[in-house]
């Protein structure tokens, strides 16, 4: 069966890379997809935030907020803007903000209800809300490795902003070093680290170049790229016993760490700006 490329729409590059993931490779623009039919895919109810991934939602990464932040000054001039959270979770990173800022508009959109005195939240679908709204500037943490047809949903994040308007996308690396340990493992056969990597909790998963070719396919000019890791207390530890999950931290603490010097850390961070030229 050949399967077509969610990012540059190839079918004739793309390789089945695992069986038992439904996990396929495109040699063309270096992208990882899992191909699976829309009901089985993962549902984002309370219990997502609250119990499934509750270690992630429980310790927002304040430290990258703060960088972010600063990069939206730096780039908008001043804290007079109007901004979207896409996939805002329980809104933590809007919430960080309208702490520091009392004049800059706020919105979010999530399937989750949440509710803030200064923050504007749409419950709903963001590919199926209709948002007339025009934003200076739109964000999307670890959201659009969730999403089936990413192209249509940059597009949609390209319709939402303004001329000019600034991009942030947060998402996996495949190219990270935790990446590149799972995939070697798996090659000799223990899989336990490549299968949660890969589960179908994420259907993409990105390269440098499969996310900037995204980008620049679909209205974008890149600013900025750089790789990243989230706060320890945020990693989700698969329940076992004591040891196993302290020996599981340790190893990632360990990864981590490597991962810093050589630019490979688990997340990247794209900034861009629609290009209206």
């Amino acid at each position: 069966m050949q399967v077509c490329c969610p990012i540059c729409h190839d079918s004739s590059k793309t390789t089945l890379e695992e069986s038992r993931l439904n996990l396929y490779r495109c040699a063309s623009c270096l992208h990882t997809f899992t191909v699976i039919p829309r009901e089985e895919q993962e549902v984002y109810d309370s219990d997502y935030f609250l119990k499934t991934h509750k270690n992630w939602f429980d310790n927002p990464n304040y430290r990258l907020f703060d960088s972010i932040y600063a990069r939206l000054l730096k780039l908008l001039g001043n804290e007079r803007f109007r901004l979207l959270d896409v996939g805002c979770g329980k809104g933590d990173f809007l919430k960080y903000i309208a702490a520091k800022s009392s004049i800059t508009e706020l919105f979010g959109i999530d399937l989750t209800y949440n509710r803030h005195l200064r923050i504007r939240f749409i419950q709903g679908d963001f590919l199926q809300e209709r948002i007339e709204t025009e934003f200076d500037a739109i964000c999307s943490f670890v959201v659009i490795e969730h999403v089936d047809n990413p192209t249509l949903f940059v597009q949609k994040l390209n319709a939402c902003l303004r001329p000019g308007g600034v991009l942030l996308i947060v998402t996996n690396n495949s190219n990270s070093l935790l990446y590149r340990i799972a995939r070697l493992l798996n090659k000799v056969g223990i899989h336990i680290a490549h299968d949660r990597l890969y589960s179908a909790h994420h259907l993409q998963h990105y390269t440098s170049q499969s996310l900037r070719k995204l980008m620049e396919m679909n209205g974008f000019r890149l600013l900025s790229q750089e790789t990243h890791n989230c706060p320890m207390k945020a990693v989700d530890v698969p329940e076992s016993n004591p040891l196993i999950e302290r020996t599981y931290k340790l190893i990632v603490w360990a990864i981590f760490l490597l991962s810093v010097p050589f630019g490979c850390g688990q997340f990247q961070t794209v900034v861009c700006k629609r290009d209206d030229l």
